[in-house]
Formats: structure tokens, sequence, C-alpha cells
């Protein structure tokens, strides 16, 4: 019997290690799956093949791992919208935490701020160098109310006018941080910056007719008797200055049309040296009276050049006053036309008075005047080279002037070519 029971024992002891083996490996798969379901991973299959205790986990497990895919997926859904939607925006994005450090930055940050390293990571301060940011993002912490702010920023770059609106929020874990949008408002800045001062020029320019006006009616108001040819001489300064005041006003109106696009330009062919030798026709008696001599230089064999007839002749015109103003008597003016470079381009130089290079930059400037007294003196409203610019842009065209001052001025004007033509 003795024997009997040994191969029993024996029996038993392989079952036994059978079955731990068997169990090691449960153990083993199971362990590893939880791993990967931990970790965010795809588990694999949780059947267990042989039945047992094991057995009952297979579907509670599988209907947990559905369940992580499922939240998974929605979270890489969540996320790629969110990145969809920061890196779309024009505004900039800042996250920070409550040590003011970044978190989240989009591509509009970047490109307002432009970072030389890796903005996550570093604080505010470090990072932008502006104190008045750090002051919103505290301020947003500290009372748990957004801040809104319009800064003047420039951190070691060319500044820049920013709309800043910090909004304090809880993370995940129930910790402080803020978002801090930043707005780009340089442009809009730049364009109240010129609407004041156009209301400030339009006013200067309007007080002095204005208030000569109100002086010489206050003179015939309380001289009755005044003698005739004073009369006269009061007249004829009243209508010096109503046609400057009316040429004013329609200078202001015909850059108002043009800036805001209301005028179309009515385009058709012309012919370059029967339009500039009409244009030339007109000023034969301000030349003849001024003794100096106008020239017309067209090119040989030109093509037709396609604009709005009326508008070009305006930016001749304007362009051909103001060099009979400033050229003295005996001096040169000279039209020219030529195509260079695949582009038309007309020029109009005198032998006048120049203009200093401090001044060039700024001519075309609406009211600038490089010589302020002796505009005004002959009548001129500071618009007409303005009026040449937008004229020449609407037609898709260039303005540049050159000038030595003491020598005279060239003011060139190039426009589409035949092949540029759309």
């Amino acid at each position: 019997m003795t024997w009997f029971f040994g191969i029993l024992a024996a029996v038993i002891a392989l079952a036994w290690w059978l079955h731990e083996r068997r169990m090691r490996r449960h153990w083993r798969h199971l362990r590893e799956m939880l791993d990967a379901l931990a970790a965010g991973r795809e588990p694999g299959n949780f059947v267990f093949l042989d039945g047992g205790h094991f057995s009952a986990l297979t579907h509670p497990l599988g209907k947990l791992a559905e369940e992580q895919a499922r939240l998974r997926g929605q979270f890489d859904r969540e996320e790629f919208n969110l990145r969809t939607i920061l890196a779309s925006m024009e505004e900039g994005v800042m996250v920070v935490d409550g040590q003011h450090v970044l978190r989240l930055v989009n591509p509009s940050f970047s490109r307002i701020f432009e970072p030389k390293d890796d903005p996550l990571g570093q604080t505010v301060l470090q990072l932008l160098r502006e104190p008045e940011i750090e002051e919103m993002i505290s301020a947003a912490l500290k009372t748990g109310e957004a801040q809104t702010r319009d800064i003047s920023a420039n951190g070691g770059r060319p500044a820049r006018h920013l709309g800043v609106h910090a909004v304090p929020i809880r993370d995940q874990a129930g910790g402080p941080g803020v978002v801090t949008i930043f707005r780009d408002i340089s442009r809009l800045k730049q364009l109240e910056d010129v609407r004041r001062e156009f209301v400030a020029n339009v006013s200067h320019e309007l007080r002095t007719p204005l208030s000569i006006f109100h002086g010489y009616l206050e003179n015939l108001r309380d001289d009755p008797g005044m003698a005739r040819a004073d009369q006269a001489e009061v007249f004829a300064i009243l209508g010096r200055h109503s046609l400057r005041l009316n040429a004013l006003l329609e200078d202001l109106l015909t850059l108002a049309r043009l800036e805001s696009r209301q005028d179309q330009l009515r385009t058709e062919a012309i012919e370059p040296g029967a339009f500039m030798s009409a244009v030339a026709g007109d000023w034969k008696n301000p030349i003849a009276k001024k003794k100096l001599t106008l020239t017309v230089d067209v090119a040989p064999g030109l093509p037709a050049l396609f604009a709005d007839p009326l508008r070009l002749s305006q930016v001749l015109n304007n362009l051909l006053e103001n060099a009979v103003k400033y050229t003295e008597a005996g001096g040169q003016i000279r039209l020219r036309a030529a195509l260079v470079g695949g582009q038309f381009e007309l020029r109009v130089e005198d032998s006048g008075l120049g203009i200093p290079p401090s001044d060039l930059v700024h001519i075309f400037e609406r009211f600038y005047r490089a010589d302020k007294a002796r505009t005004r003196e002959q009548g001129g409203t500071g618009l007409g080279l303005s009026i040449v610019k937008h004229i020449v842009q609407t037609h898709g065209g260039t303005v540049q002037a050159e000038s030595e001052y003491g020598k005279g001025t060239t003011i060139i004007v190039r426009l589409p070519g035949p092949a540029g033509r759309s």
C-alpha cells in the first residue's frame, strides 16, 4: 500500500504544480492587462480560456477596457478640437498656474511675442519682461475677477499696443491659474492716432479762413461807411479765402471718396502721348505767366495705358500745380512717359526749390507741407499729394518722390503695364 500512497502523493503534487503554474500565468496575464489599462494603452484580450474564477473577470474587465477606450477617444477628440481652436485664433492665448508659470500657449502668442526659447515652464516675468502683464495676473489670482487693460508692450522688441484680458481659472486638481488673451491692437491704435491728427489738422485748416471771415465781417458791421476802395480790398480777401476754403472742402471730399472706395474707376484705353500733351496744354497760360518752360517727352511706340482718364488727369494736374508753384521764373518742367520694367512710368520733373531730405519722406501724408508758410500763401490745401497717392494706389500702382534741395524735384508714378493688366 505504501507504493499506492506514494503514487497518489506524486499525482496530487503534479496537479498542484500544474494548478499553481496556471494560476501564476493568469495572474501575470491579469497584471499585464491592468498595467496596460493604468498606462492608457490598449490592454489586448481579457479572455481566460480554461474557465475558473478568472473567467468571471473576462466580461467586467472587457467592459472596463471598452469604457477606457471610449473615454480616451473622447479625450483625444476634445484635445484635438481645443488645439484646432487655439491654432486658428488671431488672439494670443497664455495659460499660467498659481506661480505664474506658463503651461500652455497658442501659435498666435508666439507670433506676437516671438519667444527665443520654449515658453512653457518659464514665468511670465522671465519670458515677457512686462511688469504690467505680471500685475494683471497677480490681480486676477488675488481678487478672483477678470482684468482688462490696454498696454504698450515691447519686452526688447518693437513696441506694440495690446488689448489684454486675464481671467482666473481652476485646474483639474482645483489649483489656481489664469487664462490671458492678447489682442494686437497696434493697427487700431495707429488708425485712432491718424483720426485724431486728421481732425486736429482739419480744425486748424478751417480755423484760419473762418477767423478771417469773422474778423472782416465785424469790420464791415462796425464801419458801415467804409471807403469803397477799402471795401473792395476786404471783399477780395474774403474771396480768396472763400476759394481756399472751397478747395479744402473739395479735396477733403475727394480724399474721403478715394479712401472709402466709393468712386469706381472707369478705366479705358489711353494713348499716353496725346493724353499727356492735352494735360500739358491746360497749363499753357500759368506756364507763360510765370515764364516757365514745359516740355512733354513720351517714348515712341508706347502701348495703350488702361486707366481712369479723369483720375489720371487729376494726378498729373496736382503734380503740375506743385511744379509750377515751386519753380522760379525761367525754370523748366518736364513731363515724361515710358515703359520701364513692364510698367508705365510717368514722371513730372521740375528745376524748382527741391525738398529737404527730412521732409521728403512725409510729403504724401495728409496736410504735410515742406514749406508751410509759402504753401498757405499760394493757396495749397496740403492734400494734393495725398490724393495723388490714393489715386495711383487705386490703379494698382506706386508713387515715389526724388529731390535734391535747391535743384528740383521728380515725382515718379508707376502704373501696371500691358502684361500686368487684369
